[in-house]
């Protein structure tokens, strides 16, 4: 089966009005194919960059960018339909997370395969195994918050949400020929009680108090200051990062920040030697010399 097989039309949603029109058609169905792509900065950290719903029929790129203040209303709506989601456990404590909504009701591809024995059971494995499918991933890691999206990325966002329809029916012919299977039976049994227990643990979520960094710092014993140039730094990773700047999470990694308080730079030049990318130098660097020129 070639990928253009499970490929289908898809709109982009960027207005009120184009939201407008494709409420009908989610609200009208019985289950909803619900995928999302973030900034880089980590699921505790992150903010959405796009929103993919998929019908049996359609597909639709929902820009949180474009219309900030409609994303929490339309998913508390949506929320109100069951969702596919491959890996609920992270996608779930996003939208928990952002906009205090968990669906009431959601079927993990991913659980299932797991449940089913596959050892990994992410989506490109599972559409490759189940589906046939080659999907594409060079475009996962890719900055989703710049616009206007390329095509790549278009096709790869609604592709992923697309698949997880036809591969939740083919996982779910697997699972009901396989349930007097002395090892599978059992687990699937157990199945709805894990994905009850996954919903609970996702809307029980609570952001941490601190970026285990900090954490780290504080347990190494090198001072307030440090603890506290640490959240600073921290801080300016995840705004950047969350704006767009790549090269904020490239090069204000953990190893960074921790060289960085143990042996704090002496001067402006001093740390500009510690940064390599000359674009994020000139234009972070005042930035970040404010963490360390301040006591």
């Amino acid at each position: 089966m070639s990928l253009a097989h499970f490929d289908l039309p898809t709109s982009y949603v960027d207005s009120p009005e184009t939201l407008a029109e494709a409420l009908p058609h989610w609200f009208a169905a019985n289950l909803l194919a619900v995928d999302i792509e973030c900034s880089l900065t980590g699921f505790h950290h992150c903010v959405l960059a796009l929103l993919q719903v998929a019908t049996h029929d359609r597909s639709w790129l929902v820009d949180p960018i474009a219309i900030p203040q409609l994303m929490k209303p339309t998913l508390e709506a949506m929320a109100e339909v069951p969702w596919i989601v491959h890996d609920f456990s992270g996608d779930g404590i996003v939208f928990k997370r952002i906009y205090d909504v968990v669906p009431s009701s959601v079927m993990d591809t991913m659980l299932l395969a797991r449940t089913l024995g596959y050892p990994q059971p992410g989506l490109k494995t599972m559409a490759r195994l189940k589906l046939g499918v080659e999907i594409p991933k060079e475009e996962q890691d890719s900055n989703w918050m710049y616009r206007p999206l390329r095509p790549a990325q278009i096709s790869y966002a609604a592709r992923d949400a697309a698949l997880l329809l036809p591969l939740l029916r083919t996982l779910a012919i697997e699972a009901d020929a396989r349930r007097d299977d002395p090892e599978v039976g059992p687990r699937l049994a157990q199945l709805p009680g894990e994905m009850r227990r996954t919903i609970q643990r996702v809307r029980s979520y609570r952001p941490p108090t601190d970026h285990p960094v900090v954490d780290k710092v504080r347990h190494m014993g090198l001072g307030d200051t440090a603890v506290e140039r640490a959240r600073r730094l921290t801080h300016l990773r995840h705004l950047w990062g969350n704006q767009g700047d790549v090269a904020a999470v490239m090069e204000l990694g953990n190893r960074w920040i921790l060289a960085r308080l143990e042996h704090p730079p002496k001067s402006r030049e001093a740390l500009e030697r510690c940064i390599p990318n000359p674009r994020f130098r000139r234009t972070r660097l005042d930035e970040l010399w404010a963490v360390f020129e301040s006591k």
